[in-house]
């Protein structure tokens, strides 16, 4: 599996275009006066991208050439980040980005390497290369400067060093799409906290070679935050034994009509029951015959895509779990930057499973990681 591809991060403006200066671009809508004097003297040098929210403008301090995220709201109601001692810097930075994105460069020693260690030599490299430039403790304004930063680094480079690395934690696999080590799970959810189904349990009509395997020798989170597995214990349900079994239980008897009025999907008796994701009431669908991995709700009418297969549900899982886990040490929510958190972890999932992160056909084609991922207001992330 190689590193996540395809992010822009930052836009720059025409290099010799003419200054533009927040007061320039506030005078039409507020008056001059109105601005705090540090943000009217800022330079807008580009914009900072993400795919769930306008563009923030990139913006330079002519005085000292700190550079800085904004998002102005009105004159007295900002948000502003520091991101780069100078727009050179800036620069080199969006480029070691994308060294490691495509291996090359001073990341083309880790191609063909993955797993737990290339993953850690990944991050300490990034954050050694970000850390190379002249931050200095001066002009950074309201912002404060590298002694109040976690690592002595802005939040937007703090959620590159931190979730582009995770790419590299599996290589390709034969016949699922990662070839996933279940001590990378283990790691994380420990032995106990991983559903394994004997080969002898697994129903003969999941005939998924890979999957068969993937599921007994690696498993899955039996509670991973956002999902639960099922299978421990008991033998993998059908579509058709759990509507049975839904339709026998007298606490869900208002909900009986429904499944009553739905018929089962087509090769109902070759989709299992895998688990389900809390909070939002989907069950999660394994197809027995090709290892693709669905949601659907409680009455498995309309099937969506979740991942490819089993292998990159459990990197998805694996991945939000290290990013719960190093959020609040690396203070990843810190500052307004969100939704280049959620670009990010969107980004690599993406390299591992396009499947995941298709773009959305409809209202009904829900396309579950990127809309939960970019979920500000539920706090997923």
């Amino acid at each position: 599996m190689t590193a996540a591809q395809g992010q822009t991060v930052v836009t720059f403006r025409t290099m010799g275009a003419p200054v533009l200066r927040m007061v320039d671009l506030a005078e039409e809508e507020f008056g001059p006066g109105e601005l705090d004097p540090f943000i009217a003297g800022l330079e807008v040098v580009g914009h900072l991208l993400s795919e769930e929210q306008e563009a923030q403008a990139v913006v330079r301090a002519p005085d000292t050439g700190r550079v800085f995220a904004l998002e102005m709201y009105r004159p007295d109601l900002f948000a502003l980040d520091a991101l780069a001692p100078s727009v050179e810097a800036l620069r080199r930075m969006v480029a070691a980005v994308a060294e490691l994105d495509g291996l090359y460069g001073r990341f083309a020693d880790l191609a063909g390497h993955t797993g737990i260690e290339p993953v850690k030599e990944a991050l300490q490299r990034l954050v050694a290369v970000f850390r190379e430039e002249e931050w200095g403790p001066d002009g950074w304004g309201p912002t404060g400067g590298p002694e109040q930063w976690p690592y002595e680094l802005p939040t937007l480079w703090r959620i590159m060093a931190v979730i582009k690395p995770m790419a590299l934690i599996a290589s390709p696999g034969r016949g699922l799409r990662l070839d996933l080590p279940a001590q990378v799970l283990e790691n994380v959810f420990r032995v106990r906290g991983l559903v394994r189904v004997a080969p002898e349990n697994l129903p003969a009509a999941l005939t998924h070679e890979p999957t068969r395997r993937f599921l007994s020798e690696a498993g899955l989170p039996a509670d991973a935050g956002l999902f639960s597995a099922d299978g421990a214990g008991k033998p993998l349900q059908t579509v058709l034994d759990y509507r049975e079994e839904f339709l026998r239980d007298p606490g869900l008897a208002h909900l009986h009509d429904d499944i009553r009025l739905t018929p089962p999907p087509p090769d109902a008796e070759h989709l299992f029951i895998i688990g389900g994701m809390h909070g939002y009431d989907l069950e999660v669908l394994l197809n027995g015959r090709t290892g693709e991995v669905h949601h659907a709700s409680y009455t498995c009418e309309a099937l969506t895509p979740l991942n490819a297969d089993v292998s990159t549900l459990a990197f998805t899982l694996w991945m939000y779990a290290m990013e719960q886990r190093l959020r609040q040490p690396y203070d990843l929510t810190g500052g307004n930057f969100y939704h280049q958190l959620a670009d990010t972890m969107v980004a690599t999932l993406a390299a591992a499973d396009p499947v995941a992160c298709l773009p959305s056909t409809g209202v009904d084609d829900f396309r579950f990681w990127p809309e939960v991922f970019h979920d500000e207001a539920g706090g997923v992330l």
